[in-house]
C-alpha cells in the first residue's frame, strides 16, 4: 500500500509539472506570434530591385492583392509600365501615362513596388515656405539617423506640383529608365491638396533600391497624381514619420528576370 501511494504521488508530480511546462509553451507561443505580428507590420518591403528596374524587367508577378498584405503605403510602378502606383489606406491607385486615375484591381500585375504600414513614430512640423529640394533636406535634419530606412504620409496643401508618369511599353523591351524617364509625361497643378507618400532608403542599399528620398503625389479629389518632381508651398506642413529597421524583398519569378544582363546603373529620386 506504501508502494502504491509512492507511485501515485510520482505519476501526480509528474502531470502537475507537465502541465506547467505546456502552460509556459502557450504563453511563449502566444509572445513569439505577437512579435510576429508585430515585426510584419513595421517591415520595409520591396518587391523586385531597383537594378532589374533600370535594366529592363518590366513584367512581374506580383499581384495587387498580394501587394495589399504588405502594407497600406506604397508606390512603384505596374506591369509593363502602365500607370504609376501611388496606394493609401491599402487602396492601390494607377496612374496612366496620360493622367487617368483608376484603382487597380485584385488580379493586375505590378513590376515593382515599396510598401509598408505606416505607424506614426515621430512628426514634425516645417513652418515656412519649401520647394521639393528643401522639403527633403528638412527630412533628412529631422530624421534620427540617416542608416535607417523611413516611410512618409504627409498630406499637404501645395501652391504648385509637377508629377511624373511612365510611358507604357511592350515586348521587347528595348529602352531603359534612364531613356524613358527624360522622356516622361509630366502632369502640372496650382493650389491642390493631396498626399505625399515616401520612402527614404540609406546610400548603402546599392542598387537594390534607389537610395534618398522618393516620393508619390496623390491627391484629395484622386484626380491628379504621380511621382514628385517639383513642387512648391507657402502653406505649414505637417511631417509624420515611421522608422523602419526591417527590410525585405521578393524577386520576380520570370524569364525577363531570370536571363536580365544587369549592366546598366542609374539613380534618381
Amino acid at each position: 500500500m506504501k508502494q502504491l501511494n509512492i507511485v501515485l504521488s510520482i505519476i501526480i508530480l509528474i502531470l502537475i509539472t507537465t502541465c506547467k511546462q505546456e502552460q509556459k509553451d502557450i504563453v511563449k507561443n502566444q509572445e513569439e506570434s505577437h512579435v510576429v505580428i508585430h515585426n510584419k507590420s513595421d517591415v520595409f518591403y520591396q518587391y523586385s530591385i531597383w537594378f532589374a528596374f533600370v535594366n529592363k524587367v518590366f513584367d512581374g508577378d506580383l499581384k495587387v492583392s498580394e501587394l495589399k498584405t504588405k502594407g497600406d503605403i506604397g508606390l512603384g510602378s505596374f506591369d509593363y509600365l502602365d500607370g504609376e502606383l501611388v496606394m493609401l489606406d491599402g487602396v492601390p491607385y494607377r496612374i496612366r501615362e496620360n493622367g487617368e486615375i483608376s484603382v487597380g484591381q485584385d488580379e493586375d500585375e505590378i513590376v515593382y513596388a515599396d510598401a509598408t504600414f505606416f505607424n506614426t513614430d515621430g512628426m514634425f512640423q516645417i513652418k515656412e515656405p519649401v520647394d521639393y529640394p528643401s522639403f527633403q533636406q528638412k527630412l533628412n535634419t529631422e530624421m534620427e539617423s540617416e542608416h535607417y530606412f523611413y516611410a512618409y504620409r504627409v498630406p499637404v496643401k501645395l501652391d504648385y506640383i509637377k508629377l511624373g508618369g511612365v510611358p507604357k511599353v511592350e515586348k521587347p523591351f528595348t529602352d531603359g529608365l534612364d531613356v524613358l524617364l527624360p522622356i516622361r509625361p509630366v502632369f502640372e497643378a496650382e493650389n491642390i491638396s493631396g498626399t505625399l507618400v515616401g520612402f527614404y532608403c540609406p546610400e548603402y542599399i546599392g542598387n537594390i533600391n534607389a537610395f534618398g528620398h522618393h516620393f508619390h503625389f496623390i491627391s484629395d479629389d484622386r484626380k491628379w497624381g504621380g511621382h514628385v518632381m517639383e513642387f512648391k508651398t507657402k502653406h505649414d506642413i505637417e511631417v509624420p514619420w515611421d522608422q523602419k529597421i526591417s527590410y525585405s524583398f521578393d524577386l520576380p519569378k520570370n524569364k525577363t528576370f531570370e536571363n536580365v544582363k544587369l549592366d546598366n546603373e542609374f539613380q534618381y529620386n
